[in-house]
């Protein structure tokens, strides 16, 4: 099972995440903020696919 990221943690997903983005678009002056939600929407994905996959290990288990 995974344990909830920290807040660091997580801060520091989506800051790895909206950097490669930036690279990716050709690394663009003034998109700091789309990137970062961009990033955030990406980071709630990987938490809730996490989430069920955990749900769904513990229900394999009963």
């Amino acid at each position: 099972m995974n344990t909830p990221r920290s807040p660091a943690e997580r801060h520091a997903r989506i800051s790895e995440i909206a950097h490669s983005i930036w690279e990716s678009e050709g690394r663009p002056a003034g998109q700091e903020t789309r990137h970062w939600l961009m990033a955030e929407k990406l980071v709630q994905a990987e938490e809730r696919h996490a989430s069920q996959r955990d749900n769904g290990k513990k229900k394999e288990k009963k």
